[in-house]
């Protein structure tokens, strides 16, 4: 009887610890995949883009992985290279969920059908327009009959400029065309106005300061001053309608964290200069490179952000460059957003280095 007794002990106790160790097992897989879940936000960054500092910011001070991390997800960096697939063909191909870039370059792409909506204002003035000391042009007023570079036909340097050549008179539409406009490498824009390929240049910094200074151009238009513009956001953040479906959180964590980059640079424009130059995002002087970070307007605003896109959006479906079938008001409701959990921005102190939310509209 004890020798029975003894056996079904022994019985018991290799079911109970087998039952443990399955158990153990299940936690282990269940672990393991929902470390295989986790959700990734995959986010746009270029090299070389001074402007595109909220974006470094954002990544090399954990910015991004900071408001991530508090809803149990994570972030990857996905390269957009000059020459290689354009951000818009990146999103469109699913390899891309959120970013930052010119959002005057993708309205014609989102009125035909690209998924993306924006989501904040992350800075104000980053482009300019010159002519060679020489020149007989004074302003936009002049520009009639003349050819003017610009680093892409779809560029939000054409865009602002057909939006101020409208407002002087000068026809931009497909029935009066009284300006040309001539696409080169960015590289090249200040090359072909000094030897007279065109009579106009639009750059953005730092390739339109670089040039100013090279050849001595003379600047007629500058976004980040002009009455027009200097109010308007010309690069903004955007998510992918996908991220917005399956992972409106992570849409709302990222807006946050761009928000944030970009108000620390507003506020320490060095620092975020030289983060770019040690890290090898960006080259060049790091005294010049942080003067025209000082000099652009990176105070984050939702609010004037959509505005921006709501008056582009109406002038340049004006101009013909929209669609006049296209439902103005529907590409505005859907392609600007109001995310839950998104302030209209945030202040950095740096005495204390802590963000402020700024909540309520500035529009």
């Amino acid at each position: 009887m004890k020798h029975l007794s003894k056996i079904v002990g022994m019985t018991l106790g290799a079911l109970a610890l087998a039952g443990a160790l399955t158990s153990c097992s299940k936690k282990q897989a269940t672990a393991a995949s929902s470390a295989s879940e986790q959700k990734v936000v995959r986010i746009n960054f270029q090299t070389g883009s001074l402007c595109g500092a909220p974006v470094h910011v954002a990544w090399k001070l954990g910015l991004f992985d900071e408001e991530l991390a508090k809803i149990g997800q994570k972030a990857e960096y996905v390269q957009v290279v000059e020459g290689g697939a354009t951000l818009a063909e990146m999103i469109a191909s699913g390899k891309v969920d959120a970013g930052y870039g010119l959002y005057a370059t993708q309205l014609q792409a989102i009125e035909n059908g690209l998924p993306i909506s924006f989501t904040s204002g992350i800075h104000i003035g980053c482009t300019k327009y010159y002519v060679r000391a020489d020149s007989d042009i004074q302003s936009v007023a002049d520009l009639r009959g003349k050819t003017i570079g610009v680093p892409g036909l779809a560029d939000s340097a054409v865009m602002n400029l057909k939006r101020k050549l409208m407002d002087v008179g000068i026809g931009v539409t497909a029935e009066n065309n009284e300006v040309e406009f001539i696409a080169y490498a960015s590289a090249d824009l200040a090359i072909a106005l000094n030897n007279g390929a065109v009579d106009v240049i639009g750059a953005h910094d730092p390739v339109a300061t670089k040039g100013e200074l090279a050849y001595g151009f003379r600047k007629i238009l500058d976004t980040g001053i002009d009455e027009k513009f200097v109010k308007e956001y010309c690069c903004q953040q955007f998510v992918t309608h996908k991220l917005l479906r399956e992972n409106p959180e992570g849409a709302a964590a990222i807006t946050r964290a761009l928000q944030k980059a970009a108000a620390y640079v507003e506020a320490e424009p060095r620092a975020a200069a030289q983060l770019q130059i040690e890290n090898d995002l960006v080259a060049g002087d790091l005294d010049f490179n942080a003067a025209l970070l000082e000099e652009i307007n990176y105070q984050p605003s939702r609010s004037l952000g959509k505005k921006t896109f709501d008056a582009a959006a109406r002038q340049l479906q004006t101009a013909g460059i929209l669609k006049a079938s296209t439902d103005i008001e529907k590409l505005i409701e859907q392609g600007y957003i109001e995310l839950f959990g998104v302030p209209d921005g945030y202040i950095y102190d740096s005495a204390t280095k802590t963000y402020k939310e700024i909540n309520g509209s500035r529009a």
